[in-house]
């Protein structure tokens, strides 16, 4: 029995499991701890949305969604190096990881949502903010899947919040704290109603053309040119000149407040289309159109024709935008003052007002006459006497040795003078001179030589220079004394009576 115990123990082939060899025994053990190790885990390297646009962005290295939009994203995952086959293994080999999302309190750390405790193992600790509508590979990365996300709503009074992310991959969750894993939801901005958005539209061109009127029709009156319409003017327009005058005197305050307020309604109305349209050339063409159009060119169409009714009208506004505008350009309106001094008006010199005349002949209502009138004043300065002299062989002239018969004294009356030279020998040698009046008592009938009157009034001879100027002439008209005798090299030449 004991030879047969023997024989059975060592006959090849044949052997208990507790009394097995201990090199079988270790193999046994080696297929156990390999049947109970976990499967080969994935490691999410990264992702990236696949479109951005207005409501997803990437902001200081975070991705950024608007509430309520739906948007991909692509998620990169390595796995482990391949170990022993199992089912659940090849599962999680195969297949892309499962994602979640993890509520972060504030943006300030990464990780400080219970760094030492994995949250994601924890199925009320993830978010339903950020809902996964569903996820697939796509046949040409073996590394990557595409998810669409939904962000929902925020809560009231919230205006930004942070999520981080978490992956599954078939046997455990792993948390990614750092920001290159996070997910921003930001409030949606309020997008006003298209008749909202019409009207604030309509608003701000109105006030660009307001601005725009006011400054051609204010400060294209001078402070001179006021003063001549209070003056001069029609009753309407003396009251407009009035009212506009002592805001107009403060010219520099007046143009800073302005161009002030041009600036900012312009800058609202191009930030507004920006904010309707986005970003884009259809935004800048419709703004550059409004504001060159309705802003520029219709405003200075009118105020270039009614700018005294325009700004007496609008007076008012003016002086509002001045008190409104008063901290920022009444200072920059003193320092104007004090760089450039007062503001210089529009003055005229002789020359420009004669120009003017001539120009202008068509528009004004002056008759050739007065036209004549006021040239012939404004040249008196620049004129001399040789300039409108009157020929000796023009003037009416009598010799010395004429009978005041009635053939005479007709010729007299029909010259139409009341000064008449009289000559001696030849016409340039003028030696006395009658006045008309001096015959009211001479009978024609009598025959009285011409000198016999002369020579008992003797009326003094005033002689001139011919480049005496005929503002010096005036002046002597003015004390009584007609020159009636030029001094000349060649005296061919006498000066026009006065009727």
């Amino acid at each position: 029995m004991a030879a047969e115990d023997t024989a059975a123990r060592y006959r090849p082939g044949a052997f208990r499991i507790g009394a097995a060899p201990p090199a079988r025994r270790l193999l046994l053990l080696c297929v156990c701890a390999c049947w109970l190790l976990p499967a080969p885990a994935l490691c999410l390297l990264g992702f990236r949305p696949e479109e951005t646009g207005a409501e997803l962005s990437v902001e200081d290295g975070v991705l950024k969604a608007t509430e309520g939009s739906r948007f991909m994203l692509r998620v990169y995952y390595s796995t482990s190096p391949q170990r022993l086959n199992r089912s659940a293994g090849s599962r999680a080999n195969n297949a892309a990881p499962w994602i979640a999302f993890i509520e972060e309190p504030s943006p300030g750390r990464e990780g400080q949502v219970h760094p030492k405790r994995n949250m994601c193992t924890d199925k009320n600790a993830r978010t339903s903010d950020i809902e996964v509508l569903g996820s697939f590979k796509s046949s040409s990365s073996q590394n990557s899947v595409l998810v669409e996300l939904l962000a929902k709503e925020l809560r009231r009074g919230e205006k930004v919040k942070f999520y981080s992310m978490c992956a599954f991959d078939g046997s455990k969750w792993e948390h990614y704290r750092t920001r290159d894993f996070w997910v921003a939801v930001s409030e949606r901005s309020v997008v006003p109603e298209l008749w909202l958005q019409v009207l604030v539209s309509v608003l701000l061109l109105g006030l660009s053309a307001l601005f725009s009127g006011l400054n051609l029709s204010l400060l294209a009156l001078d402070p001179v040119e006021l003063q001549v319409l209070q003056n001069s003017g029609t009753d309407t327009e003396q009251n407009y000149a009035r009212k506009i005058e002592s805001v107009r005197r403060h010219g520099n305050y007046v143009l800073c407040t302005l161009l002030l307020g041009t600036a900012i309604i312009n800058a609202s109305l191009a930030v507004w289309m920006c904010q309707i349209l986005g970003m884009t050339w259809i935004s800048t063409l419709i703004c550059a159109s409004g504001i060159f159009f309705i802003g520029e060119i219709l405003p200075h169409s009118v105020a270039s024709r009614h700018g005294l009714a325009i700004a007496s009208k609008t007076i008012w506004v003016t002086r509002l935008l001045m008190v409104l505008s008063f901290p920022i350009s009444y200072p920059i309106s003193k320092l104007l003052d004090l760089i450039l001094n007062q503001e210089i008006s529009n003055f005229y010199t002789r020359e420009k007002l004669l120009e003017m005349l001539r120009v202008s002949d068509p528009y004004h209502d002056l008759v050739k006459e007065e036209l004549n009138i006021i040239q012939g004043a404004l040249e008196l300065r620049t004129k001399t006497v040789e300039d409108v002299l009157t020929p000796l062989t023009d003037c009416f002239m009598l010799a010395s040795d004429e009978v005041l018969d009635f053939n005479t004294m007709s010729d007299i009356m029909q010259s139409g003078y009341t000064r008449i030279p009289v000559y001696e020998n030849e016409r340039s040698n003028i030696v006395d001179i009658l006045f008309v009046k001096d015959l009211a008592f001479v009978d024609p009938d009598d025959c009285t030589p011409l000198k016999t009157i002369t020579q008992f009034y003797r009326h003094p001879l005033h002689c001139v220079f011919n480049d005496t100027k005929l503002d010096a002439m005036l002046e002597e008209f003015k004390k009584g004394e007609r020159p009636l005798r030029t001094r000349h090299l060649d005296p061919s030449a006498f000066r026009r009576w006065m009727r």
